[in-house]
């Protein structure tokens, strides 16, 4: 059985790689291990297979054909085209493209014009007691649910599925007064190396590190995303 290497991309933009795939793949088959690489549930995946210039060779539209059926040669890209609705209006919402100003927080802290301060005047949010009960509510579910975790600790993530391995539990500086957890990814979709503005959280390469709130993750025996042993 030989096997192919193609340059994976996504209409989405969560990923772009080289990866290998057996040559008698079919496409149904294929759209299953794109989903463990991509997030896209493989009945919202179309399928573009790609020249090395980045022209297109053919549409990969049928899912009982096998990959060799479509010319697929070593170099060439798979492009993923997105049609997940869900994934659309994250995207329309998404304002991580736009250049920010960023300001320190304690001279955000001084300005008297700001959503902050006001909050602060008429005693809203965190600055009043009115929600308070909420509050320790939140904190004490959390408190439960990090008492269920350790370091090490496999555990799976969703909106897309994710896959990985508990690494920090605890308060950070980025958000006090609540606990996160920090998950080091089997794959390259988090955002970061495990650390956030400058400070390190615990070791993992760049865009394999992500940290969420202790409702989001569940920990368990997940089997781990080896993707070179199923000759992806």
């Amino acid at each position: 059985m030989a096997s192919i290497s193609l340059f994976v991309s996504s209409s989405n933009g969560t990923i772009s790689c080289e990866r290998r795939f057996p040559d008698d793949l079919t496409i149904s088959s294929l759209k299953g291990k794109l989903e463990l690489i991509i997030g896209t549930p493989s009945a919202f995946q179309e399928l573009q297979l790609k020249s090395e210039e980045g022209d297109l060779v053919a549409a990969l539209s049928d899912d009982s054909k096998p990959l060799s059926a479509y010319n697929a040669a070593n170099g060439m890209k798979l492009h993923v085209i997105d049609k997940d609705p869900s994934h659309s209006a994250q995207q329309l919402a998404d304002v991580s493209q736009v250049e920010k100003v960023e300001m320190k927080d304690d001279e955000y802290d001084q300005r008297e014009d700001s959503v902050r301060a006001f909050k602060r005047r008429m005693k809203l949010g965190r600055f009043g007691d009115s929600d308070s009960g909420d509050a320790e509510a939140t904190l004490a579910a959390d408190k439960e649910l990090v008492a269920k975790m350790k370091i090490g600790d496999r555990c799976r993530i969703d909106n897309p599925t994710r896959l990985g391995c508990v690494m920090f539990i605890g308060e950070t500086k980025f958000k006090a007064g609540c606990t996160w957890v920090g998950v080091k990814l089997d794959l390259p979709l988090g955002k970061n190396n495990g650390s956030v503005n400058g400070v390190q959280y615990f070791q993992c390469d760049d865009k394999y590190g992500v940290f969420l709130r202790p409702k989001l993750v569940t920990v368990g025996d997940f089997p781990e995303e080896d993707l070179e042993d199923e000759e992806i």
